[in-house]
């Protein structure tokens, strides 16, 4: 279990221990509470001082849930999907994020560690930055949402590092481990897109729905966040479809390199077996040419021979060579 307890108004923002009641009594204005892990007692503790649903409580305890947005008479519940990078490995899982967002209460929960990090909005707010001390609690939850949302877009940028990779070495070097790493990256693009796209639901009701916990000026910047995350669900959709291609080089080349291996061996065996056949019908007799083989080298047909072998060998490669083969 991680917390952080923040409070803050229009002049000033402080840290808060780990007890919630006390943070309560003492908080400035609007409160943050940050878990990540959460255990069922501390959600339990929460159900009890701000009287939240307790389907919403079970939301939070069970993982893969859908996103939604639920409203209640004096708080939002909604729930945002997030992906984050396993340790040690190249592949990625999805993770769930809750949001309370009450009057005067921010409260977010994160279902598991190693996904979006959101120190640089607690940074913001000890360090006092106007932008949301001066702002009213729906702008702290957009600024939260928005962080959540710019990692979609920081993820899929490597990932189109890496399809670039693969682009530029798939067309030279159509080897086997290439083709297993563009499997894993499109089932990760699959990962992001399948939890991206339920949300756009989600982020555009907080813009465009009206809610007495929302105001306008916060509905405008959600409606910027909405935008990110059609611009991150476009962006997953083309490289669906470049990995796709990638696939399909990849096949094209392997098929182009095995040509030219068939065709390498085709010169090989045109090469040894015409002379080879040549040979045969002139019945050379090894032992006999062991036993007579100064005389044989004296015999113009000896050398007749030989040279036929020599010329039809060159004129073979001189026509392979001229067909480009």
């Amino acid at each position: 279990m991680i917390k952080r307890i923040l409070s803050f108004n229009k002049e000033d923002s402080k840290l808060h221990g780990l007890d919630v009641q006390k943070a309560l009594e003492e908080n400035l204005g609007t409160l943050w509470i940050d878990y990540i892990e959460p255990t069922v007692d501390e959600l339990n503790t929460l159900q009890q001082l701000f009287n939240f649903h307790s389907l919403t409580i079970e939301d939070c305890l069970e993982a893969n849930q859908r996103p939604k947005l639920e409203e209640y008479p004096d708080y939002l519940f909604f729930i945002l999907v997030g992906v984050r990078k396993l340790l040690d490995v190249d592949e990625i899982e999805p993770y769930q994020i809750a949001f309370y967002l009450g009057k005067n209460f921010v409260i977010t929960i994160r279902e598991k560690r190693g996904g979006l990090s959101l120190k640089s909005v607690h940074n913001k707010i000890l360090l006092k930055n106007t932008r949301i001390l001066t702002h009213e609690v729906d702008f702290l939850a957009y600024v939260i949402v928005d962080t959540f949302i710019d990692g979609y877009l920081d993820l899929l940028e490597e990932i189109e590092d890496t399809i670039e990779e693969i682009e530029e070495i798939v067309v030279h070097r159509p080897e086997r481990e290439l083709l297993d790493k563009t499997f894993d990256l499109r089932t990760n693009i699959l990962i992001v897109l399948k939890a991206i796209r339920p949300q756009r639901v989600v982020i555009r009701e907080l813009a465009v729905d009206e809610m007495p916990l929302i105001s306008k000026p916060a509905q405008t910047y959600f409606n910027d966040v909405y935008d990110h995350i059609l611009e991150a669900n476009d962006l997953c959709s083309s490289y669906r479809d470049r990995v796709s291609s990638i696939v399909d080089i990849y096949l094209s080349s392997a098929s182009n390199k095995m040509n030219d291996t068939m065709k390498l061996i085709a010169v090989l065996t045109a090469v040894i077996t015409i002379p080879n056949l040549i040979a045969s019908f002139g019945g050379i007799n090894f032992t006999e040419f062991a036993t007579h083989g100064i005389d044989l080298l004296k015999d113009w047909p000896f050398w007749t021979f030989l040279g036929t072998i020599i010329f039809t060998t060159i004129m073979i490669v001189i026509i392979f060579k001229r067909m480009k083969i």
